[in-house]
């Protein structure tokens, strides 16, 4: 009897607990400018959904929904929240299913998002909780919880309180939380930001632009590592595919195309679409990767990014227009992969002009120097000149002009930006500034 006690005690305990952590959780999450909460909320209040597109942040700063509704005669909406991991696209898909009568699944294959640790082996859940706690079905919830971690988690995972869960203390964003509450603000479901819109249906529309021929970095990016890809990412593909097919919904398998900057810095990109292309032919899919696009169907400039890959408000509506044109119908056309799309990122690279894409701009170890590296196709070093300003307070002085030299000498005991113009035998190329602080 005293056992019973005890455990009716402690399941009280607990019970209570839980209860209490409820409201206190709810005024503690910083969401009240979030356009996950917004895209959600959109998202539970659709007459229907006809085309749902699943992925992560290139999805959100991808299709215009509305434009594309009009474009497709179709319900089109965005599923996709920062950082999403492939379980958190197939718990939403999970949602969606039981919500809508979907037809047809578009489903992006970032390779920032394939490219993950087994789901045992995470130990940050920031973009898992954002997913989990707009889940309305518990079952889904809670199979998603249970198997997005290992089970050391589960407390913080199940808890409305916890790590990773948005919570703040700052006493200005709380309060700031509490007036948008009282004043029926939190409940109109506005996204707000200074640097960008939200278009609706899952779509933010970034107001800042990459300048053309912009782009440049101040470190190098590693190669993708497609031997990363775990196993846990191609099971849950092998979920999705189940569920597509279980409710006679059509699954579209592609990547959202990025800027030529990004993909040359990484060296080796023809390896994550190889893999890909293979991966998918296996499960009897077509890969339509738009970063290998031929320009009849997509052209895009430096001004269509954000940064280096994510689109912008010009860009969302270029690459809305090009998604829109060729899922509409040209992707059923007979050969439509070796007609619309090159063979690889290399004869992309190989068949396009000269071109330099960007420039890393390098300070050396000693701060006295700073190291120029153009990211370009194929062309020639010896027909690349720069010329190289150092800008300190409201001066631009000139450090180099026409110059063949790849290392600079910086000015001494000075702060502020370089500047570096790139030509191609005269040719004008890139404008791109970087911070320097020399010793």
């Amino acid at each position: 009897m005293k056992k019973i006690f005890l455990v009716l005690k402690i399941f009280l305990f607990v019970l209570i607990f839980f209860i209490f952590t409820i409201p206190i959780a709810f005024i503690l999450k910083d969401d009240a400018n979030s356009y996950a909460r917004v895209l959600f909320h959109e998202f539970y209040n659709q007459d229907k959904i006809d085309y749902l597109v699943c992925g992560a942040s290139h999805v959100s700063h991808g299709v215009e929904a509305n434009n594309a509704s009009q474009k497709l005669g179709k319900a089109v909406f965005n599923a996709g929240t920062p950082s999403q991991k492939i379980d958190g696209t197939y718990a939403i898909l999970r949602q969606a299913v039981k919500l809508y009568k979907i037809e047809k699944v578009f489903l992006e294959l970032d390779f920032a998002v394939a490219i993950d640790s087994p789901f045992a082996e995470r130990n940050g859940f920031k973009a898992e909780y954002i997913v989990a706690s707009r889940l309305k079905d518990f079952s889904i919830k809670a199979d998603y919880l249970l198997h997005c971690s290992s089970p050391k988690y589960y407390i913080n995972s199940f808890l409305p309180i916890g790590k990773d869960k948005l919570m703040t203390l700052n006493p200005k964003t709380v309060s700031n939380k509490i007036q948008s509450l009282l004043g029926g603000e939190y409940f109109k479901y506005q996204y707000v930001d200074d640097g960008s819109e939200y278009a609706g249906k899952g779509c933010v529309l970034d107001l800042e632009e990459i300048p053309d021929g912009g782009f440049s970095n101040d470190s190098k990016e590693g190669k993708i590592n497609v031997s990363e890809v775990s196993e846990d990412w191609k099971d849950t593909i092998d979920k999705i595919i189940a569920l597509c097919r279980e409710n006679d919904i059509e699954l579209i398998l592609f990547s959202m195309p990025c800027s030529d900057f990004y993909l040359n810095e990484r060296g080796n990109y023809d390896e994550y679409y190889s893999f890909c292309r293979d991966f998918t032919a296996e499960k009897g899919f077509s890969y339509y990767d738009f970063n290998l696009a031929r320009p009849e169907i997509l052209s895009l400039t430096d001004s269509d990014f954000r940064d280096d890959n994510h689109f912008c408000k010009k860009g969302v509506y270029v690459w809305t227009n090009a998604f829109c044109n060729f899922f509409g119908s040209k992707y059923k056309e007979e050969n439509a992969l070796e007609k619309y799309f090159y063979s690889s990122f290399a004869q992309k690279m190989a068949e396009m002009p000269e071109k330099i894409f960007g420039l890393y701009m390098i300070m050396s170890d000693d701060r006295k120097s700073m190291e120029i590296t153009p990211v370009a196709n194929h062309v020639d070093a010896k027909k690349i000149t720069y010329d190289v300003y150092a800008i300190v307070g409201k001066e631009e002085s000139l450090l180099a002009k026409d110059s063949i030299q790849t290392v600079v000498s910086l000015p001494a005991g000075k702060s502020g930006k370089i500047r570096v113009i790139s030509y191609i035998d005269g040719v004008k190329q890139n404008d791109c500034t970087e911070n320097f602080a020399s010793f």
